[in-house]
C-alpha cells in the first residue's frame, strides 16, 4: 500500500531530515515516488517510477530533493502499484489548476469503480488509474458546490467526499493542497501527526507510516468506525478543523 508524507509550516521550510526517514520507512513500496511543493504560489513536482530504496541507499534524486526543497507545504508519495502502469505519469503528486490556483493531490487506497469516471474538464494526461480519476472527480464536484456560493471550501470538500464514497466506494487516504491549505482525508488506515520534533523538523509532520517517523509521541488519527471518514483542514502548521463525515 502506498504511503504519504506532508509537512505544513507558517514559512518556507525544508524537510531534510524527515523526508529521508519517510523514504526508508516506506521502502517496501517500490513502484515510484514523488515530491510536490509550492514556489511563489506555483505547484512544483518532481517524481520518478524508479525504486525509492536499494539495500543501504535511498534514490539519489530523492535524497537531493530532500536537501534542497523548501516550501510552507511539502507533500511526498511513495507508490505501490494497484492500478495503472509503473511509469512517471502514475507517480504522485498530481497537479491540476482550478479556481485561479494550482492544486496538488496524492492518494493511497483502491477504488475499482472510480476507474470508470470520465471528467468533462481538464484531464490528468496519460495517468490511467483510480487515483487520477479521484482527483478529477473531487475537482469537478468542488466546482459544482462552490458555484452555488452556499458553502465554504471545507464544506464543499466534505460534501464532495460524501458524494464520492456513495458513487465510488473504496479505500481512500488523500492529501489535497493549494498554496494556503492542506486537506487530509482518510477512511482507512491512519494519519500519524507530530509537531515540535527534536529529532526531525519541528513543524507539523503528517504520514501514513504506522509507527511515525521518529520514536517521539506521534498522535494517531483515524475515522471512527461508525463514520465514513475523517477530514482535516491544515494551514501554517496547525490543524484548523477536524471533522468526521
Amino acid at each position: 500500500m502506498c504511503d504519504l508524507f506532508a509537512m505544513s509550516s507558517p514559512r518556507s521550510m525544508g524537510a531534510q531530515m524527515a523526508l529521508p526517514v519517510f523514504g526508508v520507512r516506506a521502502r517496501k513500496n517500490v513502484d515510484g515516488w514523488g515530491i510536490g511543493y509550492f514556489h511563489r504560489g506555483q505547484a512544483r513536482v518532481e517524481k520518478s517510477s524508479q525504486r525509492i530504496y536499494r539495500p543501504g541507499q535511498l534514490h539519489d534524486s530523492f535524497q537531493r530533493l530532500s536537501r534542497v526543497v523548501a516550501s510552507p507545504l511539502i507533500i511526498s508519495h511513495i507508490r505501490h502499484q494497484t492500478s495503472g502502469k509503473i511509469d512517471e505519469c502514475h507517480s504522485h503528486p498530481f497537479v491540476l489548476s482550478f479556481r485561479g490556483t494550482n492544486w496538488l493531490f496524492a492518494h493511497n487506497g483502491t477504488s475499482k469503480p472510480m476507474e470508470s469516471y470520465r471528467t468533462t474538464g481538464e484531464q490528468i494526461e496519460d495517468a490511467v488509474s483510480d487515483s487520477a480519476r479521484t482527483f478529477e472527480f473531487i475537482r469537478d464536484s468542488l466546482l459544482l458546490y462552490l458555484e452555488k456560493d452556499e458553502y465554504t471550501l471545507f464544506e464543499a470538500l466534505a460534501r464532495s467526499l460524501v458524494r464520492m464514497l456513495e458513487r465510488f466506494p473504496g479505500t481512500y487516504n488523500i492529501f489535497l493542497a493549494n498554496p494556503n491549505a492542506l486537506f487530509a482525508f482518510s477512511n482507512h488506515r491512519q494519519f500519524m501527526f507530530f509537531k515540535g520534533s527534536k529529532k526531525l523538523e519541528g513543524e507539523l509532520l503528517i504520514t501514513t507510516i504506522q509507527e511515525g517517523l521518529s520514536d517521539e509521541g506521534w498522535v494517531r488519527m483515524e475515522r471512527p468506525e461508525d463514520k465514513r471518514g475523517l477530514l482535516l483542514y491544515i494551514s501554517s502548521g496547525d490543524i484548523i478543523i477536524k471533522d468526521v463525515i
